[in-house]
């Protein structure tokens, strides 16, 4: 059995077609063109790729490279990289690229949905906060004044909302330091070099362990259900997932199975006490040693759990922004009180 190993390449040279990329290629396989055909017809055909990548690319592809290698080249993420990997050796190319040109297009719409959900609050947000700046250093200390000079004390209400307009410009500051802080702490833990002790952190983090959890099954169950639909028996896929590099995660869950299985334990029982794989994997396994059809089974459950993730990426989205909206309409109200309140305090001292 060949090990794996692969890096990833630089940026991606395809931009906003790489999905396409994937699925005009398993098009033309379909349509009964060769790999080196599709490949060469494809990378004239994209005008987004430089003249330099080009060249390469026709050199990799002439010189009889893998598909994967070209992905590479092109800079697809290790995930992509990975799935054509595994389906170079068990055989599912065509369905293995039109899954995957669907996985990127589908998140590609995601992050834009979570952008679009995100960009209008935040810049309403940002545009408050400076003019609370602006008041804070113009408007407020001539107000203060004005008391000082009509002997006038304000009410506790204009106090406790002038000290939260006073405050908020350093809490926003503060909570955009705190944001970056625990991205920096989420970047540190997955390039730890112990893959057990980052698993372990990630299963943690409370919004992360649930995505983290949701990928690796998504990832586990679908090459290994692959894997078996095509005739490799399980110490064989196991001993595959160990020995490849792109996906570390993998790995180590590969290695605890096997641990597992070598104690004699059913490969359902194994999923069950591993962390990173949701448990209810095992109820599909399970049912498939009973009617004889594994590989089938854990392929269903991988795309139940790229539903999954999108599902809650997109209750995410749809929790923040009017949680953003109603913070920024109850700091509308406490500036407007602030200002409309002390005029209506010295008029009536006037009167």
């Amino acid at each position: 059995m060949k090990n794996i190993t692969i890096t990833r390449g630089r940026s991606n040279k395809l931009g906003k077609y790489d999905a396409h990329f994937l699925l005009k290629l398993s098009a033309l396989l379909k349509n009964g063109f060769t790999m080196q055909q599709a490949l060469i017809f494809l990378t004239e055909q994209y005008e987004v790729i430089r003249r330099d990548d080009k060249t390469a690319m026709l050199g990799l592809i002439n010189s009889g490279a893998s598909l994967s290698a070209v992905l590479r080249h092109l800079g697809f993420s290790k995930s992509i990289i990975m799935q054509v990997s595994f389906a170079e050796i068990h055989g599912e190319i065509i369905s293995n690229l039109e899954q995957s040109g669907e996985y990127l297009t589908t998140r590609k719409n995601t992050v834009q949905k979570l952008v679009k959900t995100l960009q209008y609050p935040l810049v309403l947000v940002t545009i408050f906060i400076i003019m609370l700046i602006l008041l804070n250093y113009t408007v407020i200390p001539q107000f203060n004044e004005l008391y000082s000079a009509m002997q006038t004390e304000k009410t506790m209400l204009v106090n406790v909302l002038t000290l939260i307009l006073n405050y908020l410009p350093y809490a926003a500051l503060a909570v955009t330091a705190f944001v970056l802080l625990g991205t920096m702490v989420l970047f540190i833990i997955i390039n730890l070099k112990n893959t057990a002790l980052a698993a372990k952190l990630l299963l943690k983090l409370p919004v992360v362990k649930t995505y983290f959890k949701y990928y690796v099954t998504y990832t586990f169950s679908r090459e290994f259900g692959y894997f078996l639909n095509n005739g490799l028996e399980v110490k064989e896929i196991i001993l595959l997932f160990k020995t490849q590099t792109i996906n570390r995660y993998l790995s180590l869950a590969a290695g605890t199975i096997e641990t597992d299985l070598m104690q004699g334990r059913s490969l359902g029982d194994a999923i069950t006490g591993m962390e990173m794989l949701d448990k209810r994997l095992a109820v599909f396994v399970n049912h498939g040693e009973y009617n004889s059809d594994v590989g089938r089974e854990l392929i269903i459950y991988s795309e139940y759990s790229l539903e999954n993730i999108i599902i809650k990426i997109e209750s995410l989205t749809k929790k923040i922004q009017p949680v953003i909206f109603l913070i920024l309409g109850l700091l509308i109200v406490c500036l407007y009180l602030v200002i409309v309140m002390p005029i209506f305090g010295m008029m009536s001292k006037i009167n």
